[in-house]
């Protein structure tokens, strides 16, 4: 789906990440967090990669959907996180949004509508040929939880202290038994992965490390937790 297709807000932006390009919206994601922690996504088995030591490579990101059509898009994205994790969230609404390019350089776009994601990351198309875009791009939403799980049996979550996101995407790849000795992260799953599975983060988590080493998730996560406490403590 064309980018400006999907989020017509976006079409008269003077950033140059974004404008005179074509660019293809792949997928739409969701950061799902809560007063405590984050919540991530383990890829499912028939999607792990075989490594030639005959270990496993797993992928790390967060819940996200193919664009259906469907507008606004965050709403298929909520009901998917509802029916295959069990949770109960609600969007986070943005007035700014950042773009983190290719180059993992980041850009800011001022004034959005509430229903903008609050990021954008793009990524080179990987393959040649006629109508290839200039770039892929993913589209990321902050998703406040109000309630968690039990979770369904067909997903594997990382959960990760708020505190500790940044030690957790400083390094490129975990083990996962050198994850799981940290006191700072659960696995929430029927099954464990593989003790000496790698654990490789996919687009979205790469986006969102660009943020946290620029100091820029954690300061508005803060407001957004805040907002959710007393939204919360209103209806109390």
């Amino acid at each position: 789906m064309d980018l400006f297709e999907a989020y017509p807000q976006l079409a008269g932006t003077e950033s140059p990440a974004l404008r005179g390009r074509a660019l293809r919206l792949i997928s739409v994601a969701g950061l799902v967090y809560d007063e405590r922690s984050y919540y991530f996504e383990l890829g499912q088995p028939r999607f792990w990669g075989h490594l030639a030591s005959g270990g496993v490579a797993i992928g790390v990101g967060t819940a996200k959907v193919q664009p259906d059509g469907t507008f606004p898009l965050h709403r298929g994205l909520i009901r998917h996180i509802q029916t295959a994790w069990r949770f109960r969230v609600d969007l986070y609404p943005a007035d700014h949004a950042h773009v983190v390019d290719e180059s993992n350089s980041i850009h800011v776009l001022s004034d959005v509508p509430a229903s903008t994601p609050h990021l954008f990351v793009l990524t080179p198309p990987r393959l040649g040929g006629g109508e290839v875009p200039d770039a892929l791009v993913q589209a990321l939403y902050l998703l406040s939880a109000r309630r968690v799980g039990p979770i369904s049996g067909s997903v594997s979550l990382l959960r990760v202290n708020r505190s500790a996101l940044g030690e957790f995407l400083a390094v490129d790849t975990w083990r996962v038994r050198d994850l799981l000795a940290q006191p700072w992260v659960e696995v929430l799953a029927p099954d464990l992965p593989p003790d000496d599975a790698l654990l490789q983060p996919v687009l979205a988590l790469r986006g969102l490390r660009s943020l946290v080493k620029a100091g820029i998730l954690s300061g508005e996560l803060h407001e957004s937790t805040t907002a959710m406490l007393c939204h919360l403590q209103g209806k109390g």
